[in-house]
């Protein structure tokens, strides 16, 4: 499901994608420049995150980062490198100006998106459902409620259709 501009006009948030799970599926060694990916990003600004080295690759910053917190991230392979002997991939959001600083491991690539002559295999909206939920908590709260008090209430009348039939 992706969740944010980033991929757009490829991919527009909401948009519910068709995905192969790594490892599975395919072999995340066998990614290619132009996927698209979904991997486990660790981000700069968690104070878990750390950076266990930088690296320059063809004239951008790349970060080697770890930690134990991580977000999927779907964006597009632009890069295939290889440093000590690990490959790494570098990615970008096709909406996005700059690469994403996170040097890829193969290792963090869960899926990919399945694509028919290159167009991304999508279900447009479905994922505002799941968004719209996760971003208002309240909300959803309300939601799961009101379906507690409707089923309850159905119930009630269920029994009591039911007494009235017995006598």
């Amino acid at each position: 499901m992706v969740v944010s501009d980033s991929m757009v006009p490829v991919m527009e948030r909401g948009d519910f994608v068709i995905v192969s799970n790594a490892n599975w599926e395919f072999n995340p060694n066998d990614v290619q420049v132009g996927d698209i990916v979904v991997y486990k990003a660790h981000w700069a600004t968690d104070n878990y995150t750390i950076i266990e080295s930088n690296i320059l690759v063809n004239n951008k910053l790349l970060y080697l980062l770890d930690g134990p917190t991580t977000k999927p991230v779907i964006h597009r392979v632009i890069d295939k490198v290889q440093y000590k002997n690990n490959t790494y991939i570098v990615t970008k959001g096709d909406n996005n100006p700059i690469n994403d600083p996170e040097l890829i491991s193969v290792n963090q690539i869960k899926q990919k998106v399945i694509t028919i002559n290159g167009a991304p295999l999508v279900i447009p909206y479905i994922g505002y459902i799941s968004i719209i939920l996760k971003e208002n908590i309240i909300l959803a709260s309300l939601l799961i409620i009101l379906l507690y008090a409707y089923d309850y209430i159905r119930g009630d009348n269920k029994r009591k259709n039911n007494k009235q039939k017995t006598q």
